[in-house]
């Protein structure tokens, strides 16, 4: 199962896949070739071995619905790419059945209250990761991508910020209007007064440096902000930003296709992930029309 494994992850490198995903896939293929042992061959397994394991894991790492899935629908492409490179005959993950999917506390949407009591405390402690967040308020921009954005991709000439697919999540190069609170911001920058290949967020000292910023040290500053305020068991994330932005965007009368515009996303149908969250937004003092 070892040498399957390694055509499988060459496999994801040739076709592009984000290193976080591949690092996701692999974690849950070496659980499953821990518990079998490298030397047994992927065409010795069978549904009932997928189904020990999957229970086993249940129970044992007291995985709930959504990691049971997630962990079933690797173990599915992960051979369904042995089948169709016919190192096996037959698909053993199948069959098998899934767990009713228990809801992601993830990513939760900030408080008024809460939002606040940040954006206060980050103004007082921490200018970096304040201007890191605004950013992603108002832009939606992912994280990683913030990262990666250099002064190049920032035209304040036609107020456009252009995420090149190199690094966007979605490969696609797509360009995201700079709202008029967000300009005053990056105008106190000076960035003319830098290089187009500088990072815009490089720097907890100076925001911009030529050098690029620590994959966790957003997230880590972040984190401090929460604890300092006793905020971090709420399960707010970085992301929490970009999913309170949108909920503002709603609020402030803005259609689902904007919405939809500004993340960046490739459909509506990634957009309604938000509807659940924005529906406890939703007050409708709309008559009925008489029957």
């Amino acid at each position: 199962m070892e040498a399957a494994k390694i055509l499988f992850e060459e496999y994801h490198i040739a076709k592009g896949t984000r290193k976080k995903s591949r690092q996701s896939y692999l974690s849950k293929i070496n659980q499953f070739i821990a518990y079998y042992g490298q030397d047994k061959k992927v065409s010795e397994i069978s549904d009932y071995e997928i189904t020990e394991f999957l229970n086993f894991m249940e129970k044992k790492a007291k995985w709930v619905g959504v990691t049971y899935n997630s962990s079933r629908i690797i173990l599915n492409n992960y051979f369904k790419y042995l089948k169709v490179n016919k190192y096996i005959s037959e698909n053993p993950v199948t069959d098998i059945e899934t767990r009713t999917k228990i809801a992601t506390e993830s990513h939760q949407i900030f408080s008024e209250k809460d939002f606040k009591i940040i954006m206060k405390w980050l103004e007082e402690h921490d200018h970096y990761c304040l201007f890191f967040v605004k950013m992603i308020y108002y832009t939606c921009i992912r994280p990683k991508e913030l990262r990666y954005l250099q002064l190049k991709h920032i035209n304040l000439g036609q107020n456009v910020i252009t995420v090149p697919a190199s690094i966007a999540k979605n490969k696609k190069s797509l360009p995201i209007s700079i709202d008029a609170s967000l300009r005053r911001e990056l105008k106190l920058l000076n960035l003319s007064t830098h290089e187009d290949s500088d990072y815009l967020l490089g720097s907890t000292a100076t925001i911009v440096s030529e050098k690029r910023i620590g994959e966790n040290t957003p997230y880590n500053r972040f984190q401090k902000c929460l604890k300092a305020n006793k905020l971090h068991k709420k399960n707010y994330t970085l992301y929490s930003f970009k999913h309170f932005s949108n909920v503002k965007k709603f609020k402030a009368g803005w259609t689902l296709a904007e919405i939809c515009s500004a993340n960046r996303h490739g459909s509506l149908v990634e957009t309604e992930t938000y509807l659940k969250d924005l529906l406890k937004f939703v007050k409708n003092d709309k008559t009925i029309p008489k029957i």
